[in-house]
């Protein structure tokens, strides 16, 4: 026979820890996709995460606006001693809205940041193994490959138009009429968006293939240097040996030679003097930017089509 439990003794008690069903708004999957894009633009540049994320962006993007600040700076002291030396400085001033691309891509600075912030967007969903859940949901495997790379080319689209800001923002703030210095320079902003979103998209696009294919940063981080430096020596070697018909051609597997021809079309400057022997009708410079934009992110979609989970 069983005693009863006095009021007093211990008892035990039930919880109900089972999962519930969620009642609130469900916001979609357009919602999903805006979210992948804002959450990849800001892991880019380290926001919302440890100070060591934001190191290396933060510090490229301060170092690609030097050139711009310092030109800005040498116009402020020109401009004490007449608008005529300002002027001057202006015209004679090797940093310009069709020398920005020119002088980050020669420094390196799109490149290093392509192979240090690239492999943190695909490679760490593939390391820490969560691509599960994301796909669990209203995000489709499209969806996610495509915010990924749309929020990392969002991101070089801020470093590369930083500089340029600067030094429009400088230069009409400078000028003895800022009417007429905004009515001046005003002419080059189509032309600097259109090479800023070119450059971003084909930067941006071959960076994010190679990261797709390795969880690895160590892995990624030396594909994407040789994606941009193997390319351009072989360039630099073709020009070197001589103006053949396929010399000519072979310079577009270099991204940096593809994009100096859109910029050199877009702004209507010559091409330098390190592709002297290069005459290739405009078209072919913009067709080869499509074809390693679209070709990247096909590879990309590819990529997280067939990769098991």
């Amino acid at each position: 026979m069983t005693n009863p439990v006095s009021a007093g003794s211990p008892t035990g008690s039930i919880y109900d820890l089972g999962y519930r069903g969620y009642d609130g708004p469900r916001l979609g999957r357009s919602h999903a996709i805006r979210s992948m894009f804002t959450y990849s633009l800001r892991s880019t540049y380290g926001l919302g995460r440890s100070t060591r994320a934001k190191l290396a962006p933060l510090f490229l993007s301060v170092i690609a606006t030097i050139p711009a600040l310092a030109i800005i700076a040498a116009l402020v002291l020109a401009a004490r001693f007449g608008e005529s030396a300002s002027e001057l400085i202006s015209d004679a001033s090797p940093v310009r809205y069709d020398t920005i691309y020119s002088i980050l891509s020669s420094a390196g600075i799109l490149g290093l940041f392509c192979a240090a912030q690239a492999p943190e967007l695909f490679g760490r969903d593939q390391r820490h193994g969560i691509l599960s859940l994301y796909f669990s949901r209203a995000l489709r495997r499209t969806d996610y490959t495509l915010a990924r790379i749309l929020g990392f080319v969002a991101a070089l689209i801020v470093l590369l138009l930083l500089p340029q800001v600067v030094l429009f923002l400088g230069r009409v703030l400078l000028s003895p009429d800022v009417v007429e210095g905004f009515r001046r320079d005003v002419g080059a902003i189509p032309p600097i968006l259109a090479q800023t979103l070119l450059t971003a998209l084909l930067y941006g696009g071959l960076a994010m293939a190679v990261s797709a294919y390795t969880p690895r940063r160590a892995y990624a981080v030396a594909g994407i240097i040789a994606l941009f430096v193997i390319p351009d020596i072989l360039a630099t070697v073709v020009v070197g040996l001589g103006s053949s018909t396929i010399g000519t051609w072979l310079t577009l597997i270099s991204p940096n030679a593809i994009l100096a021809g859109t910029n050199a079309t877009l702004f209507g400057i010559p091409l330098g003097s390190e592709f002297f022997f290069v005459d290739l009708p405009d078209i072919a410079y913009f067709a080869a930017a499509a074809v390693g934009i679209v070709g990247s992110i096909a590879i990309c979609i590819r990529r997280f089509r067939q990769i098991a989970i």
